[in-house]
């Protein structure tokens, strides 16, 4: 027990001058207070210039972190934007490209119709240029026809207000022409002439309608006709006569005589025209011109060939062939016009010499009121 308490004190008194010493030590009084504030110190720099290394380092190293951040977007936003540019240019050529071969194909388009629609074989109807050249030489024909219908009337021996030296004669002459060219069979067996060619064809109205060459018999025969239909011609009066009042009454009815005839003389020239053959014209006549014309259409060789013309034919070509006809049928219309005039003509001039019957009875009522006038006047 006592050993314990002795132990005890040993380590009390041992730690009372340890503490005295370190207790020196701690707040300047010992000789190791020198050395901790060097190690201290020493520690403290070494840490701060380590804090501001790191710091440096740490600072440095984020910077070129960022920069090589901002670097790769950049990079990367570069590239976006090319790529975008890439698409849209891309789509831009796409698109250029399909408006290029939709431009293409609409003028190859345009180019193909403009072919087909003016191409002689596709887009003008069948033979533009022939028909062209038919419908102008059919034209001619005709109107050269009442040209030569004009000249006809005049040339015959009852022309409006010729006068022959003497109808008996003009009247034998004629006789003699139907003798010398149109004898007919009977008139052979009786010897009053010589068979003929062409018997009888200066009294036959058929040859009016039958196509004949100019300067032929037939047109021979057909000018007689015109003749012996419009009758005996007329003989002029002596100058002493003329001035006479008979004679100046004759002369008022010859007017009216030839007016009237004339009428009918001119549609029979007309027919007579219209048949006469001519070598201006391929040695066709007018109605032969006309027939070959309309044959296109309706009947022969070139009926065909139009046929078949028409099935090559585009809208615009079978619209222009459409118009042909259609011109075609207004010129007949025009013609049948001109034809229904003279119909007209003739029927006024038939009226007015069947009114001539009227004139005798009218005149001896008007003579016989003279009369009576007369008597009382006397008494």
């Amino acid at each position: 027990m006592k050993a314990q308490k002795k132990i005890i004190a040993a380590a009390v008194l041992s730690t009372t001058l340890g503490s005295g010493v370190a207790y020196a030590a701690l707040y300047g009084f010992g000789p190791a207070e020198t050395w901790t504030i060097q190690q201290i110190a020493a520690q403290t720099a070494e840490v701060s210039g380590n804090i501001a290394a790191f710091g440096t380092a740490f600072s440095t190293q984020m910077q070129t972190k960022f920069e090589q951040i901002i670097s790769s977007v950049a990079v990367a936003t570069k590239q976006e934007a090319l790529s975008a540019n890439i698409v849209s240019d891309g789509t831009r050529q796409a698109a250029e490209q399909l408006v290029n071969a939709v431009r293409a194909q609409r003028q190859s388009d345009q180019v193909a119709t403009a072919y087909l629609n003016y191409n002689p074989a596709t887009g003008q109807g069948y033979d533009p240029c022939g028909t062209n050249a038919k419908n102008k030489t059919m034209d001619i024909a005709f109107e050269s026809a009442a040209v030569q219908a004009k000249t006809t009337v005049g040339m015959t021996d009852v022309a409006p207000g010729r006068l022959v030296n003497s109808t008996a004669q003009a009247m034998q002459a004629r006789l003699d022409t139907h003798r010398s060219k149109f004898c007919t069979a009977a008139e052979a067996s009786a010897g009053l002439c010589s068979a003929s060619q062409l018997p009888g064809g200066d009294t036959n109205a058929a040859l009016l309608f039958d196509a004949a060459p100019a300067g032929s018999l037939q047109t021979e025969a057909r000018y007689a006709y015109i003749q012996h239909v419009l009758g005996a011609p007329d003989q002029k009066l002596e100058k002493s006569a003329g001035g006479t009042p008979a004679g100046e009454a004759f002369m008022v009815v010859k007017n009216r005589k030839d007016a009237l005839l004339s009428v009918p003389a001119y549609s029979l020239a007309m027919i007579d025209a219209a048949n006469t053959q001519s070598a201006q014209f391929g040695g066709k006549s007018p109605n032969e011109v006309l027939k070959l014309r309309v044959n296109q259409y309706f009947g022969g060789k070139e009926a065909e060939q139009w046929s078949g013309s028409m099935a090559r034919q585009t809208q615009r070509g079978l619209l222009v062939e459409a118009a042909k006809m259609a011109g075609l049928e207004v010129w007949i219309h025009h013609k049948q016009y001109e034809q229904n005039q003279r119909l007209e003509a003739n029927l006024a001039a038939l009226l007015l010499a069947s009114a001539d019957k009227l004139s005798g009875p009218l005149e001896a009522q008007y003579q016989k009121v003279l009369a009576d006038t007369a008597n009382v006047t006397v008494k």
